[in-house]
């Protein structure tokens, strides 16, 4: 029967008033963060981060452009996120604001200068890659995926909120910033979304931090839990049953072996050790340790490397934005007299001919990029001395192979045959990740409709998500579990 003039059909007022959500690469792996609400004709983002899976660089290059133009950015009003600053959460958003300039920034106290720092190093990043590209393939073209203008006309739109008051953004949306505990100013955030007279709350995790080192990062704010939410879109990075737990017997173990390592290469052998790490939270992380445990020997006389410009920007961006006794216990460790930081090329190149007896803290973390990787080429020959390996590295990085091929008499670094003789040392209890036992604590905890996985591999996912199912039963909650992939779409 045709629908008499003037009169909507039932139906299509309740589609005018649905949620729809959607997931771009963190519907099925760990980088790439997007989640797309639509609603009302609107259109808003939770993240946009750039991908870091491919194999080369113009996989990588090619999966970002892919990941970018699935979104017209033209539609998009608003791009909230909780922890922007790391380039797999917030990475691509110049990107958008390069095709319009009208898009709101939503994030966090205190982060927006860290979050320009992170942009500008991936706006030249990419500028690089795609010279390296062109010099490869010459007969294609191969455009930045966004340039120093671009983040320049990102910053500008930036609008920073405070944790644990609710913000009204507009006439439909509202936010509460929560602290994740991840790294400096990481949030989670709820999200709330009022069409006429229903509102709809929404609780992203984001990132969340690693609790049980929570202890040797006095920069980072503590873990909060949020104990209700409508929809729960929370991340399991580390949500696979292979991730080993890490205990307190195994953090103060880790600690010991960084110690000893130290004090017999540097100290006794008057060599050096390398440790790569990432220049956002891990570098300030692992600094403050090491100087926790030597500050205090008088004896101790090595010098102690930041070997990274981006580093060493972002260590003065944290002197900058931190409050009370964690501004004062920072600018003193940065005061050390052991502390010694390399800005220029020509002095990292000079520390690497000349300087021994020191402990090199450099980026990047994976050995992927950055000046670490200079200086892995140069360790990996000699036998006296050693690199400390603490995180992650992905199956296709340079401390993936360093990790897993000590039985081979060489290592191939950009094109250049090394030989492999350097000590090796995994330490692996000072992840930023929170851990898969406390993933499911928290997570079996909320009082929520549904819990929608994201932010994972899908094959642990999907062992998360059975387990979680079980915690849930066994505190008599009703709690369903989604476990998301790139097809899956939230009607809310």
């Amino acid at each position: 029967m045709k629908q008499p003039k003037g009169v909507t059909s039932l139906a299509k007022r309740k589609n005018e008033n649905q949620i729809k959500i959607s997931f771009l690469n963190n519907g099925h792996s760990v980088t790439g963060s997007c989640t797309v609400i639509k609603f009302l004709n609107r259109t808003i983002l939770f993240e946009f981060g750039g991908i870091q899976e491919g194999h080369t660089i113009l996989s990588n290059y090619q999966m970002n452009k892919e990941q970018i133009s699935k979104v017209r950015a033209k539609d998009i009003d608003m791009i909230i996120g909780g922890h922007l600053m790391h380039y797999d959460h917030g990475g691509n958003i110049p990107a958008l604001i390069k095709k319009n300039p009208n898009i709101r920034i939503i994030t966090g106290k205190n982060t927006s200068g860290i979050l320009k720092e992170m942009w500008l190093d991936s706006a030249n990043i990419s500028i690089r890659d795609c010279e390296t590209l062109s010099n490869q393939y010459s007969d294609r073209t191969f455009a930045p995926i966004y340039d120093v203008s671009d983040v320049e006309r990102a910053y500008s739109l930036i609008e920073e909120y405070d944790v644990g008051t609710i913000y009204k953004l507009d006439d439909n949306v509202s936010i509460r910033y929560t602290y994740s505990g991840h790294i400096f100013g990481a949030t989670q955030c709820e999200v709330f979304i009022s069409i006429k007279n229903h509102t709809a709350k929404l609780l992203f995790t984001s990132d969340l931090g690693n609790q049980k080192i929570q202890d040797l990062k006095p920069f980072v704010q503590n873990f909060e839990p949020v104990v209700n939410a409508q929809y729960v879109f929370g991340e399991c990075t580390y949500g696979a049953r292979d991730n080993k737990q890490i205990t307190q017997k195994i953090i103060n173990k880790d600690l010991e072996k960084i110690k000893s390592v130290i004090k017999q290469f540097c100290g006794e052998y008057h060599r050096r050790v390398l440790m790569p790490v990432f220049s956002l939270d891990k570098c300030p992380v692992v600094l403050w340790i090491i100087y926790n445990m030597f500050k205090d020997d008088k004896d101790f006389d090595t010098k102690v490397l930041i070997d990274s410009p981006l580093t060493n920007r972002l260590l003065d961006r944290y002197s900058e934005v931190l409050e009370d006794e964690a501004k004062k216990s920072f600018d003193e460790m940065l005061s050390w007299k052991n502390l010694k930081r390399i800005i220029s090329p020509e002095d990292s190149k000079y520390a690497m001919e000349n300087m021994t007896n020191i402990l090199i803290l450099s980026s990047g973390g994976m050995l992927q990029s950055g000046r670490s990787v200079k200086w892995a080429k140069e360790l990996l020959s000699h036998g006296n001395d050693c690199l400390i390996l603490s995180g992650y590295c992905g199956e296709n990085t340079l401390g993936y192979k360093i990790k897993n091929c000590s039985d081979q008499k060489t290592i191939t670094i950009n094109g250049t045959v090394v030989k492999n003789k350097a000590q090796i040392i995994n330490v692996r209890s000072l992840s930023g990740h929170c851990q898969r036992d406390d993933l499911l604590k928290y997570y079996s905890s909320i009082h929520a409709e549904k819990i929608c996985l994201i932010h994972g591999q899908m094959e642990g996912k999907i062992e998360f998500a059975q387990d979680l199912k079980k915690e849930i039963a066994n505190k008599s909650m009703t709690t369903t579990v989604c476990v998301v992939n790139k097809n899956t779409e939230i009607v809310i």
